[in-house]
């Protein structure tokens, strides 16, 4: 088989391969092991792939700095593009705090104790520094803390000690320095389980399959998880079982789905088979049931991530235990916290401590959610209070000087700013140094800088690095929700509840017939089906008046084989998309193929996929708008995005469903919150305008107001009004959808056929006994006039 070669390496070597180095910070290009691989391989060419690349120190002196080592570069994909292009999930840090605002800023852990004589403990300051103190029985732990006085040890066991507080602590616990000695640990487990309930709820209860919901702890003690014996005994597991049955009897109360209550209550009922742990030692551990668990966590993924066991029975496994290094390599895309009951001890790489938990997840049949922001809930002590300070510097830090985000702006970008605003480019400039924002040079204020953001959004487009979004410290006192006015709220109250109740979409049967014979001839007119393809981008770098520049060279295509779905997944997931029954797909493929479409196993692709979405969906919007009819349905929501479940308003909501941009002062009086939050300078026009016939006004939350469309999308407006004529004889609830754009014409088809499904929507519910007026606004419009005709019709 190997001809003349005696080696399998020499004849790989002979055809002169390509060879693809996967972690290349593992063979940096000067060591030994790369040598051989050129040396035996002989490559024609090599492509280093990886997340990490070594690095060297170049140069000397005061010019001397670290360079990855980077040769021929074709592609670098960077944090900072990775978290703002939604490829991974953002990350939302958090560290326990004491109650009642007081600062956390040391603990004490119980290092080791010899029975019935001393017990050592060590006390640890936010700055990391720590001093070990030996008690003995009868002594005050006053000498370690102050705020310990009075608390002594009363009994020193084999592994806990007994204070005169009538706690006891076990080996490698931790608990706050004062008279309560309240468990570091267990305020750690409780605020990882808030967020992670916090998590699963959206999760489970998501539109489509459900997400399985992952918890990873690292710990630095095994015998506190494993118990001295190695029966997953310990006193931390212990702990954690009896905070996690507590949480999910509080889960149970609230209003839930019938299957996640199903959920929570197998979970409760098997609740020693919700955690799980990993440590090196259990490779030499003959315990069937640990040998279990560091199958699944290790090599058993898909039956990690699925909600049943192969019996069919509830698999509620999803907290999971390992010593910081777990197993290099591993990560799970499903885990959404990660909470550090231990410092990692070290400066590493904070990309690297949060790289277990930044992928995607997967639902519940293995597809990628793409489509979706999700965030990484990130518990650590006070000790690293400023880890997200320092994974942002870390992220900008991988930028090029012309990508980061940095604290001065360039001319180019007050050009772009003041063009976006509609100024004077030199009028834009002062305005921005009368108000301490910018100094001549353009060099922003430091401390104005997060004002200026705020005041000024549209920097954030123009100045890169990482989006503020996506790295989010919750014990930050900066806020991105914004307060409900409650008195307000009740003068909405009604038209709320009106615009939340549920309405169906459907057609007269004529449509079904209808689509059955035009399909072959959409697949077949839009050349759905077709290989799947990739494309180059080439770039010349030329020189002219010795000024270098790139020039757009010619571009190749590659066809991508063995990149496509089974027949029966392509139909399932069309039909998921497209709400055209499987039967009915099937049948117009095998008409477009009799008619002679050539459509090949390789073509039931993605790219296929979309093209056949996106021509339905245009046929949708050509043909059937007139068709369109809404039902109203027997179901009210019970807990929306402004009340909760029992009906009561919520103190606030996030800023982002209301508005992503936001400038200083108070609304007047009727709006129903307390800032200016928005997406256009036409909203903001509505928001400041005072209509006197107006009795209260609000920015609808978005994507609360699910309207039902032809297209393969919910539609939800923007403004809801309660307006009364000045002498109080007639009441109007109006609806208004702002397009800010200059001319009717200019709104896309798309959205015309949005607009023109939600007017067909309050036409119905106006039928079902509920008068909703629903108009569309753009610019030069103004809200009054609006209000005004529909007043006198």
């Amino acid at each position: 088989m190997l001809g003349d070669f005696h080696r399998p390496v020499d004849a790989i070597a002979d055809t002169r391969p390509v060879l693809i180095i996967d972690e290349p910070h593992r063979v940096e290009r000067g060591g030994k092991s790369y040598a051989a691989l050129i040396e035996n391989f002989r490559p024609q060419l090599v492509l280093r792939y990886g997340a990490t690349f070594p690095e060297f120190t170049v140069g000397r002196g005061k010019n001397k700095h670290v360079v990855k080592d980077y040769q021929e570069l074709i592609y670098d994909l960077n944090a900072a593009e990775s978290f703002n292009q939604g490829l991974i999930k953002g990350v939302a840090k958090e560290h326990l705090e004491l109650p009642g605002g007081k600062r956390a800023d040391k603990k004490v852990k119980v290092v080791s104790m010899v029975k019935g004589d001393s017990v050592n403990l060590r006390l640890t300051s936010a700055d990391n520094t720590g001093k070990t103190f030996t008690l003995h029985v009868g002594e005050s732990l006053g000498v370690i803390d102050s705020d310990l006085d009075g608390v002594v040890v009363e009994a020193i066991a084999k592994s806990g000690v007994s204070l005169s507080n009538g706690q006891e602590k076990q080996a490698g616990e931790e608990f706050f320095p004062d008279q309560y000695g309240v468990s570091y640990q267990e305020g750690m487990i409780e605020l990882a389980l808030t967020r992670h309930f916090e998590t699963e709820r959206k999760n489970f209860c998501r539109d489509g399959l459900p997400i399985k919901t992952l918890a990873l702890f690292f710990i630095d003690s095994i015998e506190s998880f494993r118990g001295p014996e190695g029966k997953n005994d310990g006193w931390l597991r212990r702990k954690f079982i009896e905070k996690l049955s507590a949480r999910v009897k509080k889960e149970l109360a609230k209003q839930n789905t019938p299957e996640y209550a199903a959920y929570l209550q197998a979970t409760l009922d098997n609740i020693d088979a919700s955690c799980a742990g990993y440590f090196s030692q259990d490779n030499n551990d003959s315990d069937e049931n640990i040998a279990r668990e560091v199958e699944v966590i290790l090599h058993g993924k898909k039956e990690l991530l699925s909600f049943t066991h192969a019996d069919g029975k509830p698999n509620v496994l999803r907290f999971l235990f390992s010593k910081w290094t777990l197993k290099e390599g591993w990560d799970n895309p499903n885990v959404f916290t990660i909470c550090k009951l231990r410092s990692s001890g070290s400066e590493i790489s904070k990309l690297q401590e949060v790289g277990r938990g930044l992928r995607l997840p997967v639902d519940s049949a293995g597809n990628r959610i793409s489509d979706a922001s999700f965030m990484l809930n990130y518990i650590v002590d006070f000790t690293e209070r400023d880890f997200a300070d320092k994974l942002v510097a870390e992220i900008n830090g991988e930028l090029e000087a012309n990508q980061r985000s940095p604290l001065s702006i360039t001319a180019e970008d007050i050009v772009r700013v003041a063009e976006k605003r509609g100024m004077d480019v030199n009028m834009f400039f002062i305005e921005l140094m009368q108000k301490g924002y910018v100094d001549f040079d353009k060099k922003v204020i430091a401390d104005k800088f997060d004002d200026m953001l705020v005041e000024y959004p549209e920097f954030s487009d123009v100045i890169g690095g990482l989006n503020a979004n996506k790295i989010i410290n919750r014990n930050s006192r900066r806020s991105d929700k914004i307060h409900v006015r409650k008195a307000r709220f009740e003068e909405l109250r009604e038209l709320w509840a009106q615009l939340n109740r549920k309405y169906v979409l459907y057609f007269d049967k004529e449509i079904d017939r209808e689509i059955e014979k035009v399909l072959p001839v959409i697949i077949k007119d839009n050349h759905v089906f077709s290989l799947q393809a990739v494309a180059s981008s080439r770039k010349i770098i030329k020189i002219e008046n010795n000024v270098a520049f790139a020039d757009e060279g010619s571009n190749m295509e590659f066809t991508l084989h063995d990149r496509h779905y089974a027949y029966g997944e392509f139909l399932r997931r069309a039909t998921k998309r497209t709400n055209i029954p499987m039967h009915v797909l099937h049948h117009a493929i095998c008409v477009a193929v009799k008619n002679g479409c050539q459509i090949t196993n390789e073509m039931f692709n993605d790219s296929s996929l979309i093209r056949l979405i996106g021509a339905v969906d245009d046929w949708k919007c050509e043909q059937l708008v007139g068709f369109v009819r809404y039902k109203q349905a027997n179901y009210m929501a019970r807990e929306t995005k402004l009340t909760n479940a029992d009906g009561t308003v919520k103190d606030e909501v996030v800023q982002a469903y209301i508005g992503r941009m936001c400038v200083k002062g108070e609304p007047q009086a009727k709006y129903l919150y307390d800032a200016f939050a928005y997406d256009s300078p036409l909203e903001l026009q509505n928001i400041k305008a005072e209509v006197e016939e107006v009795i209260v006004y609000g920015k609808i939350p978005s994507h609360s107001i699910c309207i039902p469309t032809v297209a393969s999308s919910n539609y939800s407006p923007d403004f809801m009004y309660v307006v009364k004529k000045a002498d109080g004889t007639k009441e109007l609830n109006i609806v208004i959808e702002t397009k800010a754009y200059d001319k009717t014409s200019q709104i896309s088809p798309d959205e015309e056929t949005k607009i023109s499904c939600a007017e067909e929507f309050f036409k119905a519910m106006t039928a079902s006994g509920y008068t909703v007026h629903f108009r569309k606004q753009i610019n030069g419009m103004a809200v009054k006039s609006l209000i005004n005709d529909l007043l006198v019709e």
